[in-house]
């Protein structure tokens, strides 16, 4: 009871602090917007088992001349949790635009993937979802953009960070198994000593839009420090987590030539272990990816396909590395295939979207199969599934979840 009354309360006091605004209105009048959202649905998964979800959400958003507030709440009925994806406000002026708040900022030029959003950890308590920006976790965050005619500059600071989302036990746990029994004590990341922060440079011209960018700032994965051992058995028995601040210069592109798109992103992530020394500490290494996508204007059919890779410098031999217990196989280097499509049919009233990934090292895929349909202006029906599994039973995530194979039905409504 006292969390439905808590949630009432945020629910209305966010909705007031948004019109609350009008006192700063001058001649134009204030464009008010509220959204309400109901998404049930029911998940079945591969050994049989049913898992309920009640969603409840928020949307309030307040925009006026010179600034714009938005909120967006939700509440998870079923687990009793509240969550806010963004609260944030936003000031602009000439051709400046200020925000902070609770929230995510994207960086990046592909659709499928991408190897320089690092501005945001992902989520991965539920899954993988085919949705870059859901899977997001949001954070406090600062962001000053200038637009010029054919650029724009992006600054970003982050007061401390938050780590990737992981389960430590369950059907989505993906604690190493050297570490399944380990008392971990984990790192404050939520602090100034955490800071990061960094800026993207972007050109626009008729024949290619291209970023430049730095940032400074924490890998989301733990490493581990501090290991201690039981002496009569040698077994792992506590640790202490610890964040690997790395440098990021990096590259975005994206060129459109009729009906297709070439995406390309790259970039070197130095670490602040530069020689490799630090087996608790990730090595610096590059990221890449290609991505070419075509869409069918008069349809809005879209397919693509991607390749993202990674070399790690100074690969170490030790099995407790931290760059050997996050790769594929004991391997420096990971090769992905990624592909996606998506089609409407019967006068745009189904859309339909299918999703692979294939990770060559490990021989891991991963399959997102859903389908929408619009029932009315404000009620529609959706049918998803997902796969995971592996080719040779080598570990990675899609191999650990092989069990976690699932069917979802549901209905959605917003008004």
């Amino acid at each position: 009871m006292k969390r439905i009354i808590l949630t009432t309360i945020l629910l209305l006091a966010s909705t007031t602090i948004l019109f609350a605004f009008d006192i700063f209105a001058e001649e134009e009048e204030p464009t008010r917007k509220v959204y309400l959202e109901n998404e049930t649905s029911l998940i079945l998964y591969r050994d049989k088992s049913l898992e309920p979800q009640l969603l409840l959400g928020i949307t309030a958003d307040y925009e006026d001349e010179g600034y714009r507030a938005h909120t967006t709440l939700q509440f998870d009925a079923v687990h009793n949790e509240l969550s806010a994806s963004q609260l944030a406000l936003s000031l602009f002026w000439g051709d400046q635009v200020l925000t902070a708040g609770w929230m995510t900022h994207p960086w990046g030029s592909a659709s499928l993937s991408h190897v320089v959003d690092v501005l945001n950890a992902q989520d991965l308590r539920c899954g993988i979802i085919d949705d870059l920006e859901a899977m997001k976790q949001p954070e406090l965050m600062f962001s000053l953009t200038t637009y010029w005619d054919r650029s724009s500059l992006d600054i970003v600071l982050k007061p401390g960070f938050l780590p990737t989302s992981l389960e430590n036990t369950g059907r989505w746990s993906l604690i190493p198994a050297q570490f399944a029994s380990v008392t971990l004590h984990e790192e404050e990341t939520e602090s100034l000593e955490k800071f990061g922060g960094g800026a993207r440079y972007r050109i626009q011209s008729s024949a290619i839009d291209l970023g430049l960018l730095y940032y400074n700032g924490y890998y989301p994965q733990s490493g581990y420090t501090n290991i201690t051992f039981d002496p009569s058995t040698f077994a792992i028995t506590g640790a202490d987590t610890i964040y690997t601040r790395y440098q990021l210069i990096g590259l975005e592109s994206s060129s459109l030539v009729g009906p297709f798109t070439l995406a390309l992103e790259g970039g070197f992530f130095l670490s602040e272990d530069t020689n490799g020394s630090d087996s608790g500490l990730y090595n610096s290494k590059w990221a890449y990816l290609a991505e070419l996508s075509y869409t069918h204007s008069a349809s809005g059919t879209f397919l693509a396909v991607a390749y993202q890779g990674h070399y790690v410098l100074n690969f170490p031999s030790s099995p407790m590395d931290v760059d050997v217990l996050a790769s594929y196989g004991g391997k420096a280097y990971a090769n992905t295939i990624i592909a996606a499509a998506e089609a409407k049919f019967f006068r745009e009233k189904l859309a339909c979207r299918v999703a692979g990934t294939y990770q060559v090292e490990s021989t891991g895929y991963l399959m997102l199969a859903s389908a929408t349909y619009a029932l009315g202006d404000n009620l529609s029906c959706f049918l998803k599934t997902t796969w995971y599994g592996s080719i040779e039973p080598k570990e990675s995530i899609y191999h650990t979840w092989d069990a976690n194979d699932s069917l979802q039905i549901g209905l959605k409504a917003w008004f």
